[in-house]
């Protein structure tokens, strides 16, 4: 219930309208106080103040009428502007980039803005009369309309500014790098990791006996209630398989949950498991770790391509990969089994590995920047940086395993004896450090309470 919440809030957060809508309402109930306020409150002496609306009816609605074409005029030119950038973000960065801009709090802030005060200049300037004396007019209303279009004039600025700052390469990197810290930030420490239980085994007749259920729906997997799901295998006395995992493409009838004992209702299965699994048109970073990373190859891989040929960007994209993926080496990634509270296991599920974490960031940028030997030495030295922050051995063995690929390609592209000469080098210095990791992980599996106890310094 919890995924099904967060995959609904994803998509609320990275629209337009969410913001824009709840001040609208807000511009509504301010009108309604202001002009229950002005009720009673009108006499001349008491609107005989400079920041309060003075006049008769026909100059309130002149000055309303003025600034309402005034923030309509501002408020086309905030969505045009949003339009022009959102469009500049999707041929330079790719399409799936849109959703960074479409979450940005203060484009939605500033529209919202604008829609908030074009409703409250609208509700107020209905219930003036052209023709109502000074005392009848709603000076405070009329007064507080004036504030919120002047709050729309700075509004403007600073949306313009914030949008001329946000299309620039390195802040694109960095917001969408918030994501994926964001997902990293979730796991659990490490340390943590303390299995109460063995790991258990699927029986041996698995395969030949296991029911297999074909899944009710069509779409990308955003998020999967393994929670409910161990429940309800409890409950049966059964083990479930999931041969797919969130951001896996699933179509209507494929057969990728296994269930064992076989129950003899596969129609029954499939519509109780199939409220288990929320699926749509596109990937959320709600389970899928490696959302984000994608997110951040492509900008890398656009950079690389011939018509743009921009390998700077490409650059600070392995920087931020190496931060994210440096941080990732100190958490827990998701277990492949999960328990009830008897202890036995009751659903397998594919998860990411931190290979695999590591194939979804330097595969396409070492494939598309392989005759680009800076690229290549870029990869390497993040390797080399890497690898001083390894806890255990599959993570040396991945960066090992990137860094003969990447030596690989540089072998195989790279045009120029000297480029190849510093590659090696850079090649050389990243197989140390990972020889060193290792070693320094192997003596910490041996004495767990040395390494413990200087964790504990460090911190």
């Amino acid at each position: 219930m919890l995924n099904r919440f967060l995959t609904l809030w994803d998509s609320v957060r990275t629209s337009l309208w969410f913001i824009p809508s709840i001040l609208m309402v807000v511009g509504t109930g301010l009108a309604v106080l202001m002009l229950q306020v002005d009720e009673g409150y009108g006499s001349e002496d008491q609107v005989r103040t400079w920041w309060i609306n003075s006049g008769d009816g026909e100059d309130a609605r002149n000055l309303l009428s003025t600034l309402l074409s005034a923030i309509i005029t501002m408020a086309s030119m905030a969505f045009s502007v949003t339009v022009v950038a959102i469009t500049l973000a999707a041929n330079s960065y790719g399409s799936r980039l849109i959703r960074i801009f479409r979450a940005d709090l203060r484009t939605q802030t500033v529209l919202g803005i604008f829609v908030m005060t074009i409703v409250y200049c609208l509700i107020v300037l209905r219930s003036i009369h052209g023709k109502a004396p000074m005392p009848e007019v709603p000076h405070a209303s009329v007064t507080v309309g004036t504030v919120l279009a002047l709050i729309c004039v700075l509004a403007l600025i600073a949306f313009i500014q914030g949008v001329a700052h946000s299309i620039v390469a390195d802040e694109v990197v960095r917001r969408v790098r918030q994501d994926l810290d964001k997902a990293v930030k979730n796991l659990p420490e490490l340390d943590e990791r303390a299995p109460k239980h063995a790991p258990g085994g699927l029986p041996d007749d698995f395969d030949e006996r296991a029911e297999r259920i074909a899944l009710p729906y069509e779409g990308y997997v955003q998020a999967v209630d393994y929670e409910a799901m161990v429940a309800w295998a409890g409950k049966r006395d059964a083990v479930v398989r999931l041969d797919f995992r969130a951001g896996d493409f699933i179509v209507d009838g494929d057969r990728r949950v296994l269930v064992y004992p076989p129950t003899g209702e596969p129609r029954k299965i499939r519509g109780e498991i199939g409220e288990f699994i929320v699926s749509g048109n596109e990937r959320t970073p709600t389970q899928d770790l490696e959302f984000p990373i994608r997110h951040l190859v492509e900008i890398a891989l656009r950079a690389l391509s011939p018509g743009i040929n921009d390998p700077f960007t490409a650059t600070v994209v392995i920087d931020r990969l190496r931060g994210a993926l440096s941080r990732a080496m100190g958490r827990c990634l998701p277990a492949e089994t999960l328990r009830a509270e008897s202890g036995r296991v009751r659903v397998y599920r594919q998860v990411s590995t931190y290979e695999g974490l590591l194939d979804a960031a330097f595969h396409q940028i070492r494939q598309a920047g392989s005759s680009h030997p800076a690229i290549l030495i870029h990869m390497l030295e993040a390797i080399r940086r890497m690898a001083e922050h390894a806890n255990l051995e599959e993570q040396c063995r991945a960066l090992l395993r990137h860094a003969h690929l990447i030596r690989a390609a540089a072998e195989r592209d790279v045009a120029e004896a000297a480029d190849r000469n510093d590659v090696e080098r850079s090649f050389l210095r990243a197989v140390r450090a990972c020889e060193q990791a290792r070693a320094q992980t192997a003596a910490a599996s041996e004495h767990p309470h040395e390494r413990q106890h200087d964790q504990g310094q460090h911190g």
